[in-house]
């Protein structure tokens, strides 16, 4: 697959294989958006190096624990806690002190054909939004 990433303080587009969807769901990107976190990331914001972008809107290929959702069109929350520290069981994993970010920390970004996020942090697009406003200021790798 095609993915726009950030290492060793350059940007380029590289070919790397398909994620495995192991204990989580794939989703083939439909739309990625640019946003300005992506400009700062490029400047040395967070010291993250990877596949950049966090706004999406994609189709579910594979979700082992939610069969229901394959062929859904997704949005997903870019933060994803340990599940285990006392933030996420309170309910709050945006703040989980573990969390990675899709594309921003720890996890590869939107901006490639595929990516990976446990379905709680998926929903569901309704059938009368159209792709192009699922998402703003959109890209097509």
């Amino acid at each position: 697959m095609k993915a726009l990433r950030f290492e060793q303080d350059r940007l380029g587009l590289h070919e790397l294989t398909i994620p495995n969807a192991k204990g989580e769901a794939r989703v083939r990107v439909l739309k990625s958006g640019i946003c300005n976190t992506d400009l700062e990331i490029i400047r040395g914001y967070a010291g993250f190096e990877g596949t950049i972008g966090h706004e999406f809107v994609g189709v579910v290929e594979a979700a082992e624990d939610s069969p229901g959702l394959v062929g859904k069109r997704v949005v997903g929350e870019i933060n994803v806690g340990c599940g285990t520290c006392e933030l996420c069981l309170r309910g709050d994993p945006r703040h989980c002190p573990g969390r990675t970010v899709l594309g921003i920390k720890g996890r590869d970004g939107a901006h490639a054909e595929y990516l990976t996020l446990p379905t709680r942090n998926l929903y569901e697009v309704p059938d009368g939004v159209f792709v192009g406003q699922a998402v703003g200021n959109f890209i097509q790798i």
